[in-house]
């Protein structure tokens, strides 16, 4: 009797851990490590930090730039929000370096 309802449960036991095992062994990778981005999407504060970050490289620290070989220092954010060290930005640009210098400097 017992061997008669372990053959009837049991086979249904074990294929429901099996399933189980399979589904998590199949979700693994979502928690492995990696630099995939996963679809993150930037928003608000952080897009306008990068853009402010790439508007300070391209605009100001380039090869060419007016603060070539120079290093960013806080004193430095200071003068660069007050005068914009003589390039011309777009609005949008200079709202972005505005962003990008008082968050990294904490201003």
């Amino acid at each position: 009797m017992f061997q008669r309802d372990f053959m009837r449960h049991g086979a249904a036991a074990v294929l429901a851990l099996a399933g189980g095992l399979a589904g998590c062994l199949a979700s693994g990778p979502a928690f492995a490590s990696g630099s995939d981005g996963g679809g993150s999407a930037e928003t608000g504060k952080a897009v306008a930090y990068n853009m402010g970050k790439g508007v300070y490289a391209s605009k100001l620290a380039c090869g060419t730039c007016p603060l070539a070989g120079k290093s960013l220092d806080a004193a430095m954010a200071r003068d660069l929000l007050a005068n914009k060290g003589a390039v011309t930005l777009t609005p949008e640009e200079s709202q972005a370096l505005d962003a990008y210098l008082k968050r990294r400097f904490r201003l």
